[in-house]
This record gives C-alpha cells, sequence and structure tokens, in this order.
C-alpha cells in the first residue's frame, strides 16, 4: 500500500523505496507563471482527490548550471516542487529535518538531482526535504518597478510549507536544518539575513559559498543588478511590468542567459564573481549585516574545498604563465606580483598555480574572513575542510574541485570504480557529522572525533581526507596576500567582474 500523508493544502499517496517513504513534487506555492511572474508566491490552491506524489516536478527554467543529472527532463515557470524522503510518518517521532538548497549558480539545477536523494540520510533518522526555486532573471531580477529577490522568497515559502506540513512526514518544525552548496550556500547565508526566514531554521550549514564578498571585487549590490535588468528591459523591447509578464518563458530564459555573467572578460576565466542574477541587499527581503534571520541560539557549520577552483578551470586545458598573471591581476589586484612570486617560490605550474589563486580568492580567503566576523560576533560555529581525493577525482585531476564533498554527504557515492572503501568509510563519517549537528547542533564523527567549535584563541577545524581529523584552521600565504589587500581596501576595477 502506498504511504499516505494528509498536508494542509490536501491528501497525498507517495511511494515506500528501501524502506524510506519517498513523495515527490510537491508544491509548496502556486505556480509563478502569468501575472505572478515577478511576484512573492502566492498559496497553493488545495485539491480534493488524492494527489500522486511519485514523480518530480518540472525543473525550474534553466540554461547551464545543474551540477549532476536531473532525474526529469520537464523544465516550466511552473516549477515551484518539492519532495521529503522519510522512514517514519508518525508525527510523534518528531525528526530532525535538513532541507536541501541545491546549487547552480542560481542559474541551473534542482531539487531532483540525483546525488541529493535522500534515501541514505533519511535512514539515519532524518527528515530530508530537497525543493526548486526561480532561477536566472526568473528568480533574481532586480527593479525598482518589479521587486527583487522573488527566489530568496521561494526559500522562505519552502521553509514556511515545512513549519506547517513536515511533522505528518515525521519531521520536527522546531527543528529544521539548512544546508547547501554554492549558490545553496548563498541561499543559507542569504536567508540568515531575511527577516521573513527568522525563526524558519534552527541550525545551517554553508558549503563552499556563502561567505564575505571576494576581497578584489564588491559585494553583489542593488544597483548593479537594477542595470542588468534594464540591459534585460532593452533585449526583451519593453519596460513596462504587465508586458514583460507576457513575454514568453523561452524569450526570457534567452535573455536571462545572455546576460548571467557567465562569459568572462577576453583573456580571462569566469569566477562566480562575474554572476549577475544573485540575491542582493534591499532593505526589506535581505538586509546587510545584521542578520535578522539568524537568531542567537541558531549554530553554524561551514567549510570549503581543498581545489574549489577545478569545478571551473578542467584540467587540460591551455593554461600558461600569461594567462595566470592576468588573472592575478583580475584576482589579486595590486598583490599580483606578491602572489605570483609566492607562487613561484612554490614551484607551482600555471594550471596549480591559478586553481590555488581563484579558490583562495573566491573560496578560502572569503571564509576565512566570515570566519573572523562570526567570531566577533561570539557566535558558536565549526569549519571543516574537505581534501579527499577519490580514484577518479586523482584519475581526472579534478582533485578535490566544488562540489566533491556532495556525493559523500549524501552517501550516494557511485558504483563505478570512482570511489574506492575509504571513500565509503568517509561519507559514513561525514553522514554522521550532518546528521548528528542536524540532531543536536553539535557535529560528531564516529571512532570519537568530536569537531571543535570555532575559538579565536585556539582556531581548530575538521580536516576530511581519508578520515576525519582535527587541525589548525588552514591559513596559506595566497589568503593571507588576499587578505592584505581586503585589509587595504584595495579592490580592481568593476569593469574585472561585471557581467554586461
Amino acid at each position: 500500500m502506498s504511504p499516505m500523508v494528509a498536508t494542509k493544502d490536501g491528501r497525498l499517496a507517495g511511494f515506500t523505496e528501501d524502506g524510506i517513504c519517498k513523495f515527490y513534487g510537491l508544491p509548496y506555492a502556486a505556480p509563478p507563471i502569468g501575472d505572478r511572474r515577478w511576484r512573492a508566491p502566492q498559496p497553493v490552491e488545495p485539491w480534493l482527490d488524492i494527489r500522486n506524489a511519485a514523480a518530480f516536478g518540472p525543473a525550474c527554467m534553466q540554461t547551464v548550471g545543474a551540477t549532476f543529472d536531473r532525474r526529469t527532463s520537464l523544465e516550466s515557470e511552473d516549477c515551484l516542487y518539492l519532495n521529503v524522503w522519510t522512514e517514519t510518518l508518525t508525527p510523534e517521532q518528531a525528526r530532525p529535518v535538513m532541507v536541501w538548497i541545491h546549487g547552480g549558480g542560481n542559474l541551473g539545477g534542482a531539487g531532483s538531482e540525483e546525488a541529493f536523494d535522500g534515501t541514505r540520510l533519511a535512514a539515519r533518522g532524518v527528515v530530508v526535504v530537497t525543493f526548486n526555486y526561480r532561477l536566472g532573471a526568473f528568480g533574481f531580477l532586480a527593479h525598482p518597478d518589479i521587486g527583487a529577490n522573488f527566489g530568496v522568497l521561494d526559500h522562505v515559502a519552502a521553509l514556511a510549507w515545512v513549519r506547517e506540513n513536515i511533522a505528518a512526514f515525521g519531521g520536527d518544525p522546531d527543528n529544521v536544518t539548512i544546508f547547501g552548496e554554492s549558490a545553496g550556500a548563498v541561499a543559507v547565508r542569504t536567508l540568515m539575513s531575511c527577516p521573513h526566514a527568522a525563526g524558519l531554521f534552527h541550525r545551517a550549514i554553508i558549503e563552499s559559498a556563502g561567505f564575505e564578498p571576494p576581497a578584489f571585487a564588491a559585494a553583489w549590490n542593488y544597483d548593479r543588478a537594477k542595470a542588468a535588468a534594464e540591459r534585460l528591459f532593452d533585449r526583451l523591447g519593453s519596460h513596462d511590468p504587465d508586458t514583460l509578464r507576457s513575454v514568453s518563458s523561452a524569450e526570457l530564459k534567452i535573455a536571462s542567459h545572455e546576460l548571467s555573467g557567465i562569459f568572462p572578460v577576453p583573456g580571462q576565466v569566469h569566477t562566480p564573481a562575474n554572476l549577475i542574477w544573485m540575491p542582493v541587499v534591499d532593505g526589506e527581503i535581505v538586509v546587510d549585516d545584521s542578520f535578522p534571520g539568524w537568531a542567537a541560539d541558531v549554530p553554524v557549520m561551514l567549510g570549503c574545498l581543498e581545489n574549489e577552483a577545478r569545478y571551473f578551470i578542467k584540467p587540460g586545458g591551455n593554461y600558461n604563465r600569461e594567462g595566470l598573471v592576468r588573472m592575478a591581476h583580475a584576482l589579486a589586484g595590486p598583490m599580483a606580483d606578491e602572489a605570483i612570486a609566492g607562487f613561484d617560490r612554490a614551484g607551482y605550474d600555471p594550471y596549480g598555480a591559478l586553481d590555488k589563486l581563484f579558490t583562495a580568492a573566491i573560496w578560502t580567503e572569503p571564509a576565512l574572513e566570515t570566519v573572523h566576523r562570526f567570531a566577533r560576533m561570539g557566535r558558536r560555529f565549526y569549519y571543516y575542510h574537505f581534501a579527499r581525493l577519490s580514484p577518479g577525482a586523482i584519475a581526472t585531476n579534478e582533485l578535490a574541485k566544488h562540489s566533491a564533498e556532495i556525493r559523500y554527504v549524501f552517501g550516494n557515492l557511485t558504483d563505478d570504480g570512482a570511489y574506492d572503501t575509504t571513500d565509503r568509510l568517509v561519507s559514513d563519517l561525514m553522514q554522521q557529522a550532518w546528521v548528528s549537528f542536524a540532531a543536536s547542533g553539535v557535529p560528531e564523527s564516529p571512532a570519537g572525533v568530536g569537531w571543535p567549535a570555532y575559538d579565536p584563541a585556539q582556531p581548530l577545524c575538521a580536516w576530511i581526507d581519508d578520515a576525519v581529523s582535527v587541525r589548525p584552521f588552514p591559513v596559506t600565504d595566497i589568503m593571507r596576500t588576499l587578505n592584505k589587500l581586503r585589509i587595504r581596501g584595495e579592490g580592481v576595477p568593476e569593469a574585472v567582474f561585471d557581467g554586461s
């Protein structure tokens, strides 16, 4: 018999597989189509019959960005759906809830990507939720005539659905962990700055993004987003909101892609700092610095990967010293010569040096600055560094690239030879840490390894490679060089990272 759940909007029939009850394609807001384009998500229209919840809902409109294979080929503006994995449907169980926010540069991806399957995490005693949110200009257009941060409001709406309905799936609405990677991590950090999200989550995990702005670039801001919106309006031939809401999904998707910022300045490589369609401070939905969505008792876990940049700069490309010098000036500005000299002393080839520079500029130095900010605020948080090299990662020379930790966290390592028994041990340790953090706010791994809360007097972190160990917080020479740039306030010209 199919597992049945009654939500506030209607009854659902899911299915059971591997001992886990699964419910796919649950609407958490009305379709944001027609006149609802570029508006806050609206309530779901209740249904009377039993709704079949055995298939994923359509992904949101997108062109690039999905990290893993989507388990649906459907794509539509009607895309505000979520998915639930749970071992029990007994409300009294009140299990911790883990709500995953997918990455993809706010340009692609979906809660239905195969690596995000919640089966194995749910088997460890949590309820797992994934969801879609509006992408590109559909979700992150910002203009005073239309509004801003619609994708952020989708995040809030999904969390509100969890608060209202998750008890029927055996989850505890008073113990919700939000966790996300890349743009999903930006979403987690943004929710901490969103007054509408206050009280909707109780732990937060920030994986490989969502840190301070890079030292070389200004934060994504409203003026930059507004300028991009006006270029989009010009491309679509109208500045009238009603007319723009009638533009076809396909036409808007193309214009959104063309103005997304993924096309780098000639002679450089793309970095996430180039992206245009991102959350911005608007003073209402997202505010700056005061973290009104982050209650004082909500612990945070955050971390980076050793070779984040190799997701973007693939091995085997034509990387030479001339290109390294150009990127050093783009990412390190007046500290470029010092950065290059450091790479020369360490004996890096151009590709290895670019990996270290790019990784530090976009991820690890901004993470260091966030660690300093959270410590000054007196918040409890935990830091991890992922450096595990699977056989597949070594074979491709992508090493511990951006997104590499996701399969370990969800327990979804493939059986194609890319992972070995050590990887499966590491995955087990990471799942235990993520689940224990969701349950208690303290990450722990088996074998007696307790993760240390960050202490400025003795900064330690969880180091993940062939096992989990405790090591000093990792600060490299290139991170120190870039931090000097931040301290001096010497950025680089806006044109270097402007995606126009």
